[in-house]
């Protein structure tokens, strides 16, 4: 059975890793996708990207009390008038609705219960943590008036009522780990047989081991490195403290961080380099784009999940650690559940204490003197991937749980 599928991003698009596989996936098997977004002053209003059919939706500018106004009435029903309406003018044409992430979640079922057809709520993330983070790197959100709108309308209270009552009404709740799907059973009630877990896995082809590694890195005895977002809770602080405990005894260890730098915890790690004197030993590359991020990982002799320990991060499971593993590079990853689950299975790389920069260092010095073992780790990494952990399986689950949807109707 196929369908015409209506998603629903709140976020802009391209890029959105995730989105775009899954768009891919369901028109595999005869689907039909056309992917609403928030509007691109530099973007066309309806574009075809990639084979994805784009509606960009324009929710308009809003001031003064009228702002205040639409604000409080989300606040409190979460329900966002101009995307219901955006999505409803395509209601001769969809057979389901499938909305990404929580901020939309509460939109997207009712229209679909509006119109009877059923609601896929996918997220990526445990959202009302991931916003507490936001927020955590954000010092000076007081001064902005919008800022301290959204934190007064939105608290993250708010946003777990929100889940709660989200979730459950999803005709199919879609999660990336199981770590999440627990948490969605255990704290919002949902039947156990309404999740599916559609990782954030790779496709075998897209990374390959033999990818030549970029110039653009210098060569070194030992590079670690990152690619992935800069964020308060990804750890990069602990990584580099780490790597500046191994310089102290042999300066042959060099930090690469690939994504976008231009923003506070950047600018706060470029401080940190310099005050423990190795700004010399870490490359900032900026974001890169997507088809060159396999050569950067090429480039590195061991690569970096190092995520704190949050709420957030104990639901979670990156696209980068997969996208390391399928490269055949070794891992070093923090403790966090996830991340450790899936590298003691696999035997990937190395798990080690969350925020303690002694114990990066440690297991940077281990790799860095042992090429067979970092050789071994990385081959056990892309066998996992080949075997078990890529989006080829996950993809085959997203198709199923759409046959089982539209089959309950």
């Amino acid at each position: 059975m196929t369908a015409n599928v209506a998603m629903i991003l709140p976020d802009s698009f391209p890029p959105d890793i995730r989105v775009t596989k899954e768009a891919h996936a369901l028109g595999e098997a005869g689907h039909d996708v056309r992917l609403f977004c928030p509007s691109d002053p530099e973007r066309p209003d309806r574009e075809t990207i990639d084979g994805i059919d784009v509606v960009r939706v324009r929710t308009g500018e809003r001031t003064g009390l009228d702002r205040l106004g639409r604000n409080l009435s989300v606040a409190l029903t979460g329900y966002r008038p101009e995307w219901a309406a955006a999505v409803a003018a395509h209601a001769d044409w969809f057979d389901a609705l499938h909305v990404h992430d929580l901020l939309l979640a509460g939109t997207a079922l009712r229209v679909g219960d509006r119109f009877d057809v059923p609601v896929v709520v996918d997220c990526h993330e445990n959202y009302p943590e991931a916003v507490r983070q936001w927020r955590r790197s954000d010092p000076d959100w007081w001064r902005s008036p919008p800022d301290l709108l959204d934190r007064l309308a939105f608290p993250v209270w708010r946003y777990k009522r929100f889940e709660r009552h989200w979730t459950k009404g999803a005709d199919r709740l879609l999660t990336v780990a199981a770590e999440a799907e627990r948490h969605y059973v255990r704290d919002c009630a949902v039947p156990p047989t309404d999740v599916t877990i559609v990782g954030n896995t790779v496709s075998i082809e897209a990374f390959d081991p033999e990818t030549p590694p970029t110039p653009a890195v210098d060569e070194e005895p030992f590079v670690v490195g990152y690619v992935g977002s800069f964020g308060p809770h990804r750890g990069l602080e602990t990584a580099l403290r780490g790597v500046a405990a191994v310089e102290s005894e042999r300066p042959d260890v060099r930090l690469l961080l690939v994504g976008d730098d231009d923003c506070p915890v950047g600018e706060a790690l470029r401080r940190l380099a310099a005050d423990l004197g190795v700004a010399d030993r870490v490359t900032f590359a900026g974001r890169v784009p997507f088809d060159d991020v396999p050569a950067y990982m090429a480039a590195c002799d061991a690569c970096l999940v190092p995520h704190d320990r949050t709420p957030h991060t104990e639901t979670t499971l990156p696209h980068k650690l997969y996208q390391y593993m399928a490269m055949a590079r070794p891992v070093v990853v923090s403790d966090v559940a996830p991340l450790k689950r899936v590298v003691d299975e696999t035997e990937a790389g190395r798990v080690v204490a969350a925020g303690d920069p002694s114990a990066f260092a440690a297991a940077y010095r281990a790799l860095r003197d042992d090429p067979d073992e970092r050789a071994r780790l990385g081959a056990n990494g892309r066998r996992a991937v080949e075997d078990k952990y890529n989006w080829e399986r996950d993809a085959a689950r997203l198709r199923d749980a759409y046959e089982r949807v539209l089959s309950a109707e």
